[in-house]
């Protein structure tokens, strides 16, 4: 495209592939993360604040690597990771207890909320507004969601799925919010990719102790498996899930990425089906289809084909 059609208000350029490769990989290692929680059998408080912790250690090295290369991390950036990573901290403590509540898919499919609160984030702050074919994407991702979670009947034997949905929607809110900040401090530091992660993980972190000491205490005693569990938690659920994220969104339209996170309930659904046992039903299977052509069509396949035509 030349720079006359971009003055003329043209269609932007579409994004390269690895940072969308990223968005996908982050959002699939998101999905596994509520399998984690449950095979760990770690209460909500314990599993969120070892997610976090665990993961400050990973960073920890790269983050000091890139403060010595690229030296001081912007006050400006740390104040908008750390209030991010505040709301995630707090989005891990409501969204565990949602998994135990109401089960890994309605959990993590309600918590994909964040696809219409992350873009309107950025609308209000000042963004471009989404364009009405992601507009009117929303409703049949809000419906393919549901039906992917099996909010319409997959479970049964959920512990409370009234509270636990309540808890899986706040969670989502949060969790767009957190989204938000980490693609506005790598905006506001572009050369920084770890810090952002890990001011915001830190910060997650403090907030998972509050919590944790407020609602009784944590519980440590998880047992080798346990353990595990929860390392693989926070390295691929956390430490490396976000930091691609970090790397790949600022890349991407918006509206692309927050589409392309869909995948994220998708992954969770699949996963849960293939490892812990749980049987898709027929609504759900409906759902991932939905999903998936919302993250094709808002992701440019259309544009694609039609490329490929005039070829």
């Amino acid at each position: 495209m030349s720079a006359e059609d971009v003055r003329a208000g043209g269609p932007p350029p579409p994004p390269k592939a690895l940072p969308v490769l990223g968005i996908i990989l982050a959002a699939v290692l998101l999905g596994s993360a509520g399998l984690f929680v449950i095979l760990a059998e770690a209460t909500a408080p314990t599993a969120a604040f070892l997610r976090c912790w665990i993961a400050v250690i990973v960073l920890a090295p790269l983050a000091w690597l890139e403060l010595r290369r690229y030296g001081r991390f912007p006050p400006k950036a740390i104040l908008i990771a750390a209030v991010s990573g505040a709301a995630l901290g707090i989005d891990y403590v409501l969204w565990a207890q949602s998994v135990l509540d109401a089960g890994l898919g309605v959990s993590t499919v309600l918590i994909s909320v964040q696809v219409i609160v992350f873009p309107a984030l950025v609308w209000a702050f000042g963004g471009s507004r989404p364009g009405w074919l992601f507009i009117g994407c929303v409703p049949i991702m809000i419906i393919g969601m549901l039906l992917t979670g099996g909010v319409f009947g997959a479970d049964e034997t959920a512990a409370n799925p009234m509270r636990g949905a309540i808890f899986g929607v706040l969670s989502g809110v949060l969790y767009g919010v957190y989204i938000f900040g980490i693609h506005h401090s790598r905006k506001v530091a572009g050369d920084f990719i770890v810090a952002p992660v890990q001011v915001g993980t830190i910060s997650a972190g403090v907030m998972t102790a509050v919590a944790g000491l407020t609602l009784g205490g944590l519980d440590f005693d998880l047992g080798w498996a346990g353990w595990g569990w929860m390392i693989a938690l926070a390295v691929c659920g956390q430490a490396l899930s976000w930091v691609l994220l970090s790397i790949s969104s600022p890349l991407v339209p918006v509206p692309m990425t927050a589409a392309l996170m869909l995948l994220q309930p998708l992954s969770a659904v699949v996963l849960g089906s293939l490892v812990a046992g749980e049987r898709l039903q027929a609504g759900q299977w409906i759902g991932a289809v939905l999903v998936a052509l919302i993250v094709w069509i808002v992701g440019g396949g259309p544009a694609a084909l039609t490329r490929r035509r005039r070829r």
